[in-house]
């Protein structure tokens, strides 16, 4: 009989997985923040100021404006940051409460096997 179950325990935790993924997200944010880095302004045609509304009293020659995609990037790139860090939290969280049960459950079994022993005595 052994101490806490006649049960071998043979788990063992392969992080492997996890820090390769891990790499990968880091190298996929490297490329992402350079092509944002390299393509930061985009034209876009733009009817004439002194064209109208639609374009119909004439200057009608579009003329290429920059527009800056930054904005509208890093917005995408807090939400996600945002996202990740929400759901590392509720992972972590989760460990955490799976790791608080197992506590638990260690401290009744060592109740039980001093009320076996009948520490009291001493």
């Amino acid at each position: 009989m052994g101490l806490f179950g006649s049960k071998k325990n043979d788990k063992v935790v392969d992080l492997s997985n996890y820090y390769r993924k891990q790499q990968e997200r880091k190298n996929s944010l490297k490329e992402n923040q350079q092509m944002n880095e390299s393509s930061s302004s985009v034209p876009v045609a733009s009817e004439n100021s002194s064209s109208g509304m639609f374009g119909i009293f004439g200057g009608s020659t579009p003329s290429a404006i920059p527009v800056e995609n930054s904005s509208q990037d890093s917005l995408s790139d807090s939400e996600d940051k945002r996202k990740k860090l929400t759901k590392r939290i509720l992972d972590m969280t989760n460990k955490l409460e799976e790791v608080s049960n197992q506590i638990y459950h260690m401290q009744q079994r060592i109740e039980v096997l001093e009320r076996k022993l009948d520490v009291s005595r001493f």
